[in-house]
């Protein structure tokens, strides 16, 4: 399959198309087994992919764009056909995800237990001094939530992708005259003297009579629009509006203090585990050890995270923050030498051990006022939530008007001025707000929204919103427009102006005349480099034609809009002899293997039995219209 490649996967397009393939292929991830299938959302040859893995690839790619474009993503998941396309492209994430794991079977690659645990150890992202440390490791997974078993499958299957992608580089190839070629168009160097003929200066010497403006006016009436504008009244309710409502007497600061000692000081335990999955072992291992057999014993027998198991289940020093909450509850309440009962923690059975402790409390003195800070706040959550669900009331009482919901709170109603999709009021500026002004019925049916969380991290808060005036985009009249028809009017008279002096005066140094304009000094332009730092003035550079024994002149433009003369005095075609070519040539090389990649994608694709289910898709597609 890999030898018919090459022939189809030249072409410059086709390798954008992969680079996109390839992002969502990279934003889905490797990591499908760690999920658990219900209903499917597409099979691939009989292979179910579960609605559950397409929904949390869906989560990330949206966390994604939202995190890429702001509230601009919450515009284009709300156009249809943009939003088809966004779960399409999940999909074939997915799918291809699973040609390839499947294509992985089909050529019985392999991965032994030992190649695992040495990438693991070897890969240095668990180091400290330089040498692999299993509690970093342990509370590494504990954050992510992962078991070994679950982290050692997504090595599995990384490595098993790297050995296909090893296989894929090693037939790739170019023969040194395309190297040749490369270097020297890419690497091309130009030099050239410029005069610049500035289209703001030029603009000030040009007139537009009244007439002009309204017949440019008529031409491009639509181009002149006032966008939508709206007013809004708002209230925003946070934990801290309330916490005038909660006293925190001594005796509970007192009581939390001694509850929770642990938290508090540079306190450290030395702790050891015996994992099982189920609740029988664990307690026949639990009644082993209050009988007095030894905690290592047991954890080198019966522990299932293997790799503490070898250590007698040793975890090393352990921090608070560490471990999930339940772990480190039964570790905070042992003292030295002591173990706790069975904990279900993520779907396993754990009995912990503190072996040594190290560091010292820090007295209460120290530490009230931080206790008194957390007592508040948890007091303070259920004031939050009752004086939420009292705003969702008597906003829904009184759709009209949000002055009761506040009144009956103690918040203060916030009115703005008019203001459009672009001058949005910083307490407003959040995706969820804006959707709901300029993406719903609430702009022109001015009800009461329902509440809106727009938590930031760990500061809650909830906002309500009523438009309270609305006016649609409309296109402007002369009158508003003529201010800005008369700058366009004047830009076009003078770009026709300059255009006209730089064409005859490019026609006068082509036929061997003098130069009546002051040329800048000489500048060597690289071709690949140009095309970012110089994009539209290169365009017309680098298709100049070569100088001989005097300089070529053509009129060009740069991005500002200025007109330009171009004096080419020299050209250097590029070697790959020259710095910075390797690099060049190693991400070109790195374009030909993923467009070889691709093919395969396609070639499984071509043979695979691949079925979508509608149902599911055309629910999804619903969901965005709403």
């Amino acid at each position: 399959m890999i030898e018919n490649m090459h022939n189809r996967t030249s072409g410059p397009v086709f390798k954008i198309i992969f680079a996109l393939v390839s992002l969502s292929f990279v934003l889905g991830g490797i990591g499908g087994t760690l999920f658990t299938a219900d209903t499917s959302a597409v099979k691939v040859n009989g292979q179910e992919i579960s609605q559950q893995l397409f929904n949390n690839q869906k989560s990330q790619r949206e966390n994604a764009l939202y995190t890429q474009l702001g509230g601009q993503a919450g515009d284009l998941l709300d156009n249809p056909e943009y939003a088809k396309q966004f779960q399409q492209a999940i999909l074939d994430g997915l799918v291809n995800e699973e040609l390839i794991r499947q294509y992985i079977q089909e050529l019985k690659l392999g991965i032994t237990a030992d190649q695992i645990k040495s990438e693991i150890v070897n890969s240095g992202a668990f180091n400290t001094n330089g040498k692999f440390d299993n509690a970093l490791y342990q509370q590494s997974l504990q954050r992510s939530r992962i078991t070994p078993d679950q982290y050692a499958a997504t090595v599995r299957d990384g490595m098993l992708i790297s050995q296909l992608n090893e296989g894929i580089i090693n037939s790739d190839f170019s023969v040194p005259a395309e190297k040749e070629l490369l270097a020297k168009l890419l690497l091309q160097k130009r030099v050239a003297r410029l005069f610049t003929m500035p289209i703001a200066k030029e603009m000030a010497n040009q007139t537009a009579s009244e007439d002009e403006l309204k017949s440019y006016y008529d031409a491009h009436q639509k181009e002149f629009i006032n966008p939508e504008q709206v007013a809004v009244e708002y209230l925003i309710a946070t934990p801290k509006d309330f916490e005038n409502k909660v006293q925190i007497t001594p005796e509970q600061i007192e009581t939390y203090y001694q509850t929770n000692k642990s938290q508090f000081g540079n306190i450290e335990k030395k702790a050891a585990h015996i994992q099982v999955v189920d609740e029988t072992t664990a307690n026949t291992i639990y009644e082993q050890l209050k009988n007095g057999t030894e905690f290592a014993t047991l954890a080198k027998e019966h522990s299932t995270d293997g790799i503490t198991a070898k250590n007698g289940g040793d975890l090393g020093w352990v921090k608070n923050g560490t471990f999930p909450t339940a772990f480190e509850a039964a570790l905070n309440s042992l003292k030295v030498g002591e173990f706790s009962k069975p904990v279900k923690i993520d779907g396993a059975y754990h009995i912990v051990k503190v072996l040594e402790q190290r560091g010292s409390e820090t007295p209460l003195a120290e530490v009230k006022d931080r206790i008194a800070s957390i007592i508040k706040s948890e007091l303070v959550a259920p004031e939050y939530s009752n004086a939420i669900n009292e705003l969702k009331n008597k906003a829904f009482e009184n759709s009209g008007s949000l002055q009761d919901a506040a009144d009956a709170v103690g918040l203060t109603l916030k009115k703005t001025k008019s203001f459009t999709h672009s001058q949005i009021p910083a307490e407003l500026n959040n995706d969820k707000v804006i959707k709901a002004i300029f993406n719903s019925e609430l702009k022109q049916s001015k009800q009461n929204s329902e509440a809106i969380d727009i938590t930031n991290g760990d500061q809650a808060a909830t906002l309500f919103l009523r438009v309270t005036d609305y006016q649609a985009e409309s296109t402007q009249t002369f009158e508003q427009a003529k201010s800005a028809v008369e700058q366009l009017v004047k830009q076009e008279k003078a770009e026709k102006a300059l255009l006209a002096k730089a064409e005859q005066e490019v026609k006068s140094l082509n036929a061997g005349n003098a130069a009546t304009v002051d040329f800048g000094k000489a500048e060597e332009l690289v071709f690949i480099q140009a095309q970012t730092t110089y994009p539209v003035l290169s365009q017309t550079l680098f298709s100049m034609a070569k100088p001989s024994d005097k300089p070529n002149y053509q009129v060009a433009r740069d991005k500002n809009g200025d007109v330009l003369i171009i004096a080419l005095d020299k050209v250097v075609d590029g070697s790959i002899e020259q710095e910075g070519f390797a690099m060049l040539s190693n991400a070109i090389s790195q374009q030909d293997q993923a467009a070889l990649y691709l093919t395969l994608l396609n070639d499984l694709r071509a043979k695979a039995k691949i079925e979508i289910n509608q149902d599911f898709m055309e629910e999804l597609e619903a969901q965005y219209q709403k």
